[in-house]
């Protein structure tokens, strides 16, 4: 049971401004973006415990949520029903938390359907679009429909006030402007005059140029049947007449975007692709006037960039200990042994100062307007909530580049 929000404010500990605590704090929806495999979902569901440790009534949305997440949460698996994670759940492993956390999965076909219905100007008219042909075999593979069925869902849950924070594990960068740009995207379609006349059921233009026997209609035969293409544009006919709420709330969620209320947070791993990537949606989103005030640069090698150096002294203190009175012979193959060691950690803090360096670039190049953090790398992405736990407070005490810590 979700405690008031009365209470839940009361357990805020304020923090300075550029900490991700802030975001957590003043944000209704944090939308988190980056490369595929560089640990965005890993950090949604961390962000949403680190919501839930502040006290934050949360849902963590995820459109393509890997099973071992799901594992992580101690979920069976994701599916589109709220699923909640008890404070007992994190008692159980040993996290003290003052209340719980939900988890979700984006499903297109059931939040297609659930707008249909709300739109459609009667029962019939529903049930006159959701059987049909058309919506039953493509309603989840027309071009950008995952994309706003996001927003859609999104929207869904801020707007029902069971939250104070919503945070969305939105799909791969490739996929991520398609997800920012659906919103006005589906509002140059169905808003279209073009695009309304062509597909309205008593348009002329279906008894000229889209007549069985016309040019246009023979051109298309190429590519396709007539009898699909009817199909096709006898469902967007029916469909029309939702057009209206379509419109409607997709200019509601880019209000939403572009508003105080929601932050993008940016994901990298330590590596140029990913970079660049996570680089292309700052300056995209900054660009449609959303706010992209954080970027975390993931899986860095958390090790003292002094070990670069030459570590020659190193395999001399190893081979030291070896010998019990600091006299014993040693065999060429322990010596051998010990300078591969020293070898291995002079890489090692090579590794790490790389990724500090790119650490520093990034935050060089967005600062002052954003603020840059590092997540160490871990042996292997959490299998249990525990590990989510330990993520969600490196997280809230992470200091941004160039702050100094206290």
């Amino acid at each position: 049971m979700w405690p008031t929000r009365q209470v839940a404010e009361t357990m805020h500990t304020p923090l300075n401004p550029n900490r991700i605590a802030s975001l957590i704090d003043g944000r209704r929806v944090l939308l988190v973006v980056g490369a595929g495999g560089a640990g965005k979902t890993t950090l949604s569901a961390a962000l949403g415990v680190a919501a839930a440790q502040r006290g934050r009534r949360t849902l963590v949305l995820t459109v393509d949520p890997a099973k071992r997440l799901a594992n992580a949460l101690g979920l069976q698996a994701f599916n589109e029903h709220v699923q909640h994670i008890s404070v007992a759940d994190f008692a159980a492993q040993g996290c003290a938390m003052p209340i719980g956390l939900d988890a979700a999965m984006l499903d297109v076909k059931r939040t297609f359907d659930r707008v249909v219905t709300r739109y459609a100007r009667s029962p019939e008219s529903a049930k006159k679009i959701l059987e049909h042909p058309f919506y039953q075999q493509a309603s989840t593979a027309l071009a950008g429909s995952q994309e706003y069925m996001a927003t859609e869902r999104l929207y869904e849950s801020v707007s029902s006030g069971e939250y104070d924070l919503v945070v969305l594990d939105t799909p791969p960068a490739e996929h991520a402007l398609d997800f920012i740009d659906a919103p006005r995207r589906l509002i140059d379609l169905f808003d279209s005059p073009t695009f309304r006349k062509l597909i309205a059921p008593s348009s002329r233009l279906r008894g000229g140029v889209f007549r069985p026997t016309s040019v246009v209609m023979k051109g298309l035969q190429r590519f396709t049947t007539v009898e699909m293409f009817s199909n096709l544009i006898e469902f967007f006919g029916h469909l029309s007449e939702t057009f209206d709420g379509f419109v409607s709330r997709a200019r509601d969620v880019q209000t939403l975007l572009q508003g105080p209320d929601a932050a993008f947070v940016v994901v990298s791993g330590c590596d140029g692709a990913s970079t660049e990537q996570a680089r292309s949606l700052q300056e995209h989103v900054t660009g449609l006037g959303m706010h992209a005030p954080a970027w975390i640069v993931n899986r860095m090698f958390d090790f003292a960039p002094t070990l670069a150096q030459p570590q020659s002294d190193l395999a001399a203190e190893l081979l030291a200990a070896w010998r019990d009175d600091g006299q014993t012979p040693v065999s060429s193959e322990v010596v051998g042994l010990m300078r591969n060691l020293a070898q291995v950690v002079e890489k090692m803090g090579g590794l790490a100062a790389r990724d500090r360096a790119l650490l520093a670039e990034v935050a060089a190049s967005v600062a002052p307007r954003v603020n840059v953090l590092g997540v160490p790398r871990r042996i292997q992405e959490p299998d249990n909530l525990k590990e989510l736990f330990a993520i969600s407070n490196l997280l809230l005490d992470a200091v941004p580049v160039g702050e100094v810590a206290p």
